[in-house]
């Protein structure tokens, strides 16, 4: 039994009558990394059986939570684009809770006040070794493990005198390299830790919020890089990017013969050579199972980078759920949605292919995000300008799962003009030609997106081969068809598969991604403006940390509405199949 009044059911707390969730606040904002990571900590302990304790983190004012997107979301875009829609971010998301859920609130004065208000949460005290910070994670794992809560050394004979907790363990000095530690880890404690997922999580970036999770459920956790320049290892990731990107002809020849599988194989096996730290995380990678897709949390390393992470991942056939800064999730995944996930699509059979028009429709990118998932679609959600014009939100439907409450707030204020559409490529992050069991993704996807009323997905690439299209097309499920391209590369192919629309993002080029907002609303005027055949269709997808649904709401109004028809991907994806069925005639 959970809280009083309160049953979990599935880790989810089902709502007895008038019962009111006892819920308690901390204010961590003015805390450093070290009493962070205790209180997160904490907080998965405290959560397991109930959403309990949510942490206040603050504001992003520090630039290293930027730190992935730092071109982009530079100090003054920060600043005046999105702090005022961001500044109380997770006091925000429980003052929409509280609109929905009966809670009793309590304000916890300090880190020690919260851990005493979970007596018996934890047994004890694991201390990392600030000389190798990757024992963090093990930290972590050892803390999910055997209920203990994480301490820097000089933090710890605090905790110690103030709560009793004994010191279980210490892993100061017991390992000389980051892949020493994740091989004793993963021989010792992989299979203790829960089944089909794992993280990836950097300590040097000194963030704490997943941190919550991880306890929580468990999960095995590491930070090994997935790329080591040089000899034979370069030309392991040139034939995954052959298999992605590489001349239109050959890669088309590769898939029709299913040579890929051959090419994918012999890539990874070269990516390991004479590299002990991604063998190992490859090695850890192929051991999670299929539960029922093999799940990866968390982030790339400082050591590599977002693609050369996501190549091995998906080659490996993982999914990733990209989890940096994503705070509060012990706490998101315990509250029950009370709305249905419904939106109010367009019928197919209402609409009529104006011959004479430019369909254009903006897809805001990196929904696929958890970040993006708890702050609102990076205060998207929350501008005035929401509503104004068509537009599309990618989101995780994942969160079906992970984060029902926080996936049905968006529902909840929906408005006409709002469509929720799947990150790439579907339920996780996958670069789709890479993906050893692809037709098995797609069919979970497929399934995971009716659960969340969703029938438009963005997917990774602009232009894979076309047995990989065809896949897409029998994905099955409600799904009305695919914007395809988080960037393109000259090629913006449109197809009809298995009757669902295929239609590659007209911006941007990979060139255009770092440009700032109004060389970005420059160069779609231009592809507006370009003389061309119509129909002509123009599927936009904008960086989220740079260009917002405000940008949009003035750039359309500048727009000839007798030759521009700015629409949701539902209706430009209903157009495209009219217009593309006429053609195949």
């Amino acid at each position: 039994m959970g809280p009083r009044g309160c049953a979990p059911v599935g880790g989810v707390v089902v709502l007895m009558a008038g019962a009111r969730i006892p819920v308690f606040l901390l204010d961590v904002s003015g805390l450093d990394y070290e009493d962070r990571l205790t209180a997160s900590s904490l907080q998965g302990l405290a959560n397991r059986d109930g959403p309990r304790l949510f942490l206040d983190h603050g504001s992003y004012d520090d630039p290293g939570s930027r730190r992935t997107n730092s071109v982009q979301m530079t100090e003054e875009n920060w600043r005046v684009k999105y702090r005022q829609f961001l500044s109380r971010n997770d006091l925000d998301n429980l003052d929409e809770y509280q609109k929905s859920h009966p809670m009793a609130v309590t304000v916890l004065r300090d880190l020690l006040s919260a851990i005493r208000a979970f007596p018996g949460r934890a047994k004890g005290i694991v201390i990392y070794d600030p000389a190798l910070v990757e024992s963090v994670n093990l930290a972590l794992m050892l803390a999910g493990l055997s209920d203990l809560l994480v301490s820097h050394p000089d933090r710890a004979s605090g905790v110690r005198e103030a709560t009793g907790l004994p010191v279980v363990e210490d892993l100061r000095g017991r390992f000389q390299s980051r892949v020493d530690l994740s091989r004793w880890a993963f021989t010792q404690l992989f299979h203790e830790c829960r089944p089909g997922q794992v993280a990836c999580v950097e300590p040097e970036w000194r963030r704490s919020e997943f941190a919550d999770y991880i306890v929580q459920n468990r999960l095995f956790t590491y930070s090994l890089a997935s790329f080591s320049k040089g000899g034979l290892r370069t030309l392991g990731q040139k034939l995954l990017l052959l298999l992605i990107a590489g001349p239109f002809g050959v890669r088309n020849f590769l898939f029709s013969l299913r040579l890929d599988t051959l090419v994918r194989r012999l890539a990874v096996k070269l990516l390991g050579s004479g590299a002990p730290e991604v063998r190992l995380a490859i090695r850890i990678q192929r051991a999670v199972a299929a539960d029922p897709y093999p799940t990866i949390f968390g982030w790339h390393t400082q050591r590599d980078d977002e693609f050369a992470f996501m190549m091995l991942l998906s080659a490996n056939g993982l999914r990733l759920v990209p989890s940096f800064l994503a705070g509060n999730y012990s706490f998101h995944s315990r509250l029950p949605k009370v709305v249905p996930f419904r939106q109010r699509y367009v019928e197919p059979g209402s609409v009529k292919l104006e011959q004479d028009k430019v369909y254009l429709t903006f897809v805001l990118s990196d929904g696929d995000q958890l970040a993006l998932m708890n702050t609102a679609e990076v205060g998207n959600w929350r501008r005035p300008e929401r509503g104004s014009v068509p537009f599309n939100y990618e989101v995780q439907p994942l969160l079906v799962e992970l984060a029902p409450a926080l996936l049905g707030s968006l529902y909840r204020t929906l408005t006409p003009n709002d469509l929720l559409v799947a990150g790439p490529s579907g339920a996780g992050y996958v670069i789709p030609p890479l993906v050893p069991r692809f037709p098995a993704y797609l069919r979970h996807t497929a399934a995971t997106c009716d659960a969340a009323d969703i029938r438009v997905i963005t997917q990774y690439n602009a232009d894979p081969a076309r047995r990989v299209v065809r896949e897409l097309g029998r994905a099955g499920g409600n799904l009305l068809g695919f914007l395809a391209g988080y960037f393109h590369l000259g090629r913006t192919p449109r197809y009809l598969a298995a009757g669902r629309p295929f239609v590659a993002c007209a911006w941007p080029h990979l060139d255009q991604i770092a440009l700032d907002t109004d060389k970005v609303l420059e160069g779609i005027r231009a592809l507006v403006d370009a003389p061309g055949p119509y129909p002509r269709f123009l599927a936009c997808h904008l960086f989220a940390y740079c260009t917002t649904v405000s940008d949009v709401s003035a750039f359309v109004r500048s727009l000839d509405p007798d030759r521009v028809r700015v629409v949701r991907a539902d209706e430009f994806l209903i157009a495209a199949k009219i217009h593309l069925e006429g053609k195949e005639r």
